[in-house]
């Protein structure tokens, strides 16, 4: 009975934010106390370092990233089970509040609790080598990269669960009923009370940080996260959506989602997203451009801007990137591992080759002409799988947007690995393509370029991949983000929006916005917004988020409940290999419940006063 009672109190103490002390990690021996955690400003650092610890392994895309490969953007191999990759489990629904798969609640709540047991024990802290003022100076940067993260952690649950449990302090182990039984707080106070917890930080942290801080907390870090989380609640999920949630509540009867429609939260998203981007500015952010020792055209360097902006490690345009421990860095990154594709070396070791786009990613992108290839007169759309005369890959590749050649790599197309370019031969037995369907391959009959580092090395001898911070936020981000909510609020662009759209445009090579579409319906200005946000940034986790708050989720995904699309990897020949098909063992399964993450019933039984979120 006593070992009962201490697993209950255990997961009690996590619901309410008040387990996951690691301090006993940051200090050396076998009898470590609190104190020892804060006996000098050495211990207190690691003991900082520690409350970082629980940012999700974003460089993990199996059981770390939340959002990276869970969307209908990648295919896995067709031979690879759903219990070695939660991934797969997620795309195909299987989970549940019994077993959620990806359980975030628990971990994110132990950090927070981790960061209210430093702030309040820092000012106990003797310096042994600083001098006092310098300690001050330091201790105080350090409490607001802890209020950071507490305003961060609570964010995420926000982004995951909806309305969560705002912990505002420790919690004492004494604690009783409401005090440790906390209740969910409605979806807009629970932004209100996160964006004062950024603000608070906000006021002492620095602006930016040295190459040796890289992924700390910034100011600019703050005011950006805090602006996509206006934007998120301007957005229709959470804004007057009487159509999913009028019965989600509180067991006192609390409504949990706004019931009705608030048009001013698009215009606080817009105020916010322009301080973040002033800001940002200010500090001397930029939109990445690659440099080259070479000459390029435009062509060129427009694909090479896209290329490297997610891999070009701390580049102008990256906001805020998640790095990780040596472990969490080298061991996590398997996402190259996945997606390098075979035939670069023996197929019985690294890289594997297992990940590939999807026909929805492929035809995503636009035409060279900046507007949808589906819709632009002048490419040949219902002829997309068919190869013109002369020519050696379908129609589809081709005048594609720059975009389009730094994301996709596909059959007799330029891939760039061991810092040259090859091409791909992708159909079945040739030697980047499927040599049996139970061995890793690219099922969707895609390579994807962006995230893959063209210096990894992949030879006989030698396999090694570039390590660079993941992008949990860029600038180019929030001039989407800024033009989206101007979009919503006025029906138009003003123009700033004009001009933001326009530089992530220049960046990728396409002509402006008004010059590709000319002027639009409010409705179709906004879809139009939506398109460039997902083609902008796709394969960085994005798409499920995004398509969860413009409420566009399950229309989006049915398409793909049969199957999602790729090619036929097993085809031979032309006739055979550019088919549209639906991919055997890997549909997309989305309902209205997964609009919101399962909460563990295990916290749900415990907690008295925690509801659980519909449909679970």
């Amino acid at each position: 009975m006593k070992k009962y009672i201490l697993n209950i109190f255990t997961a009690l103490m996590s619901i309410a934010g008040l387990s996951g002390c690691s301090y006993l990690d940051v200090v050396p021996d076998d009898t470590a106390t609190l104190a020892d955690a804060f006996k000098n400003e050495n211990t207190a650092e690691n003991f900082v370092y520690s409350c970082y610890g629980y940012i999700p392994n974003y460089m993990d895309y199996r059981t770390g990233n939340y959002s990276w490969m869970v969307s209908n953007e990648f295919a896995c191999s067709y031979h690879w089970g759903t219990q070695w990759f939660p991934n797969l489990q997620i795309q195909q629904g299987l989970y549940s509040s019994t077993n959620p798969v990806i359980d975030i609640w628990r971990n994110t709540y132990q950090g927070i609790r981790q960061c209210y047991t430093f702030l309040n024990n820092i000012d106990v802290v003797t310096p042994i080598t600083l001098p006092q003022s310098e300690f001050e100076a330091k201790k105080k940067v350090w409490k607001a990269e802890v209020k950071f993260l507490i305003a961060y952690y609570h964010y995420l649950l926000l982004q995951n669960y909806g309305p969560v449990c705002i912990v505002k302090e420790e919690i004492p182990l004494t604690g009783s009923g409401d005090n440790i039984f906390l209740k969910r707080s409605p979806y807009d106070t629970c932004v209100q009370e996160i964006a004062a917890m950024f603000d608070e930080a906000i006021q002492d942290l620095p602006t930016t940080v040295g190459s040796a801080d890289y992924g700390r907390a910034t100011k600019v870090a703050a005011q950006a996260l805090k602006s996509r989380m206006y934007l998120f609640a301007a957005s229709p999920l959470f804004n007057g959506n009487s159509e999913y949630y009028s019965t989600f509540k509180n067991k006192d009867g609390e409504l949990l989602i706004s019931q009705a429609y608030d048009k001013e939260k698009w215009k606080k998203a817009m105020d916010e997203t322009q301080k973040a981007i002033d800001m940002a500015e200010s500090a001397g952010y930029a939109l990445y451009e690659y440099k080259s020792d070479k000459p390029l055209n435009d062509f060129e360097q427009a694909v090479a801007n896209t290329r490297y902006t997610m891999i070009d490690k701390w580049n102008k345009e990256l906001i805020w990137g998640y790095t990780g421990t040596k472990e969490t860095a080298g061991n996590g990154n398997n996402y190259q591992t996945s997606v390098i594709q075979n035939g670069f070396r023996n197929r019985a070791t690294p890289p594997f080759g297992g990940i590939g786009p999807t026909l929805t990613a492929v035809e995503m992108f636009y035409s060279k002409n900046g507007i949808p290839a589906e819709e632009d007169p002048t490419f040949d759309w219902e002829n997309r799988f068919t190869i013109a005369e002369g020519d050696s890959t379908i129609k589809l590749h081709r005048n594609r947007e720059p975009r389009f050649y730094a994301c996709v790599g596909y059959d007799r197309g330029d891939y760039e690995i061991n810092e040259e370019t090859v091409t791909l031969y992708m159909k079945f037995g040739e030697k980047n393509g499927c040599m049996d369907l139970n061995t890793d391959h690219l099922y969707t009959g895609y390579a994807v370029k962006k995230g893959v580092h063209p210096a990894a090395k992949v030879t006989n001898t030698t396999f090694s991949i570039e390590i660079y911070p993941f992008p949990i936020i860029r600038l180019g981000e929030l001039y989407i983000n800024y033009a989206e909510a101007c979009a919503e609020y006025t029906g138009s662009l003003d123009n700033k929006a004009l001009g933001y759209i326009n530089a992530i445009r220049r960046k990728a090579g396409i002509p402006d916005f008004q010059t590709a579409f000319g002027n639009l319906s409010r409705n179709k200005l906004i879809n139009a917004i939506h398109r460039e946000k997902m083609i902008e940034f796709i394969f960085e986790g994005h798409w499920l988020y995004d398509l969860k708050r413009w409420k566009k989720a399950e229309e989006f995904f049915a398409l793909d409940a049969e199957g999602m699309r790729g090619l036929v990897s097993v085809g031979k020949t032309n006739e055979e290999f550019y088919k549209d098909t639906r991919l055997i063992g890997r549909p997309f399964v989305f309902t209205r419940k997964q609009h919101l993450h399962p909460i563990n019933n295990v916290d749900i039984t415990v907690n008295h006063n925690l509801v659980q979120n519909p449909g679970w």
